[in-house]
């Protein structure tokens, strides 16, 4: 074929020549791209779309706490009543009725299951009341044993708190001791500083739980014995860590409770990219920020617009999708000399969008070089044969 077109440049006359190129051309040279079905449409919007596995139990814990504090179990409790009804002895009792203040300090610690325990009363829970709810119920209490209501006054002399461990893009990393009310994820945040200016892509909250899973320590059961219900084996199947993704750069999507133990890792934003390459004026590699949405027709720009000389009406559009698999889609861009809405399909991260040669772009190169080099006439392959 090289030999054929080194004959016509040195034998043919300029004129002879181009009648010779536009009748090879107008024997049949088109782009020969088979355009994409419905169903080839649809699954390429549909790859590359992930979404994070969000623990809405947790998110319906993490409710912004905006009413009078609930009690807990662990906290510590002070009780200013009257000495009367701390009594429990006879001497205690005496003692009570000729002290001249009457009101002294009782403390006590709510129990796991709820509960504190009074002087005379016994038990009385607690768990879940506010400061007003646990006064009211403790005078309640104590009216059968008096016939005035008695003044009492409680405080929360020591929340429970939980130590948290959070790492990765924030202001200062680090274990933070947190009161009961404070155990969600942007208080946790919050206390940490906020995010970095970097910026974060997504957050990983690792249950305490879920860090240790192969068992390394344990001691094996000895011959005989019943299986130890903490062994990795007689466990229920461990729950994924939660994901969040990252709006505006400093904002979780969704705030989520947190637990005692618990690891929260803010990972670092890592600006993707999506590429460009083929018959454009500057091939490469390309920023997406997490705030842009470009389309192909952006996409082209970035690359210096199309190559006026190949003057390609196609171009294919490769993305992964969920399964792994490349999810490839060609594009017509130009029908009848008009540009088609295809320049407004939407580009994600991580495409490539590829403008490649078919016979038809090729034959334009040639006839380019061909015709500028060895007649001096610039001729396009539009020019000859091509009149969409």
């Amino acid at each position: 074929m090289y030999a054929f077109w080194e004959w016509c440049a040195k034998s043919v006359r300029p004129g002879a020549l181009t009648a010779v190129v536009a009748a090879i051309c107008l024997a049949g040279c088109g782009d020969q791209v088979r355009e994409p079905s419905e169903d080839q449409l649809a699954a390429f919007e549909r790859a590359g779309v992930a979404e994070s596995a969000v623990d809405m139990d947790r998110v319906r814990k993490a409710q912004l706490c905006t009413g009078p504090y609930r009690i807990v179990a662990g906290d510590v409790l002070e009780f200013t009543m009257p000495a009367l009804l701390q009594a429990i002895t006879a001497s205690e009792l005496q003692d009570a009725q000729v002290r001249e203040r009457s009101d002294r300090p009782f403390v006590c610690r709510v129990a796991p299951k709820g509960t504190i325990v009074l002087p005379a009363v016994g038990e009385l829970g607690v768990v879940g009341q506010s400061l007003a709810e646990v006064e009211e119920g403790v005078a309640n209490a104590y009216r059968r044993f008096i016939v005035l209501r008695p003044s009492i006054f409680v405080r929360v002399l020591e929340h429970r708190t939980s130590k948290v461990y959070i790492a990765g893009a924030v202001q200062k990393p680090g274990v933070y001791t947190l009161r009961s009310d404070q155990m969600t994820l942007v208080s946790l945040l919050t206390e940490a500083g906020g995010i970095s200016e970097a910026g974060a892509a997504v957050i990983r909250v690792v249950r305490s739980e879920d860090q240790n899973t192969s068992g390394e320590g344990r001691t094996p059961n000895r011959a005989g014995e019943a299986p130890d219900s903490t062994h990795p084996a007689a466990l229920p199947a461990r729950e994924p860590a939660t994901v969040l993704p990252v709006v505006g750069l400093n904002t979780p999507f969704r705030d989520v409770a947190l637990e005692e133990g618990d690891t929260v890792v803010v990972e670092q934003i890592q600006v993707p990219l999506f590429s460009v390459l083929g018959l454009v004026s500057r091939p490469g590699n390309f920023p997406y920020p997490p705030t842009a949405e470009y389309n192909l027709s952006q996409a082209i720009a970035f690359a210096g617009g199309l190559d006026p000389v190949a003057d390609p009406r196609y171009v294919t559009i490769y993305r992964l999708g969920g399964n792994g698999a490349i999810v490839r889609v060609p594009l017509r861009l130009i029908e009848k000399n008009e540009l088609t809405d295809a320049l407004g399909t939407a580009i994600r991260p991580g495409d490539v969008v590829a403008v490649e040669h078919t016979p038809r772009t090729r034959m334009n190169t040639a006839i380019h070089n061909l015709l500028r080099i060895n007649t001096g006439v610039y001729v396009t392959g539009n020019d000859l044969w091509d009149r969409e």
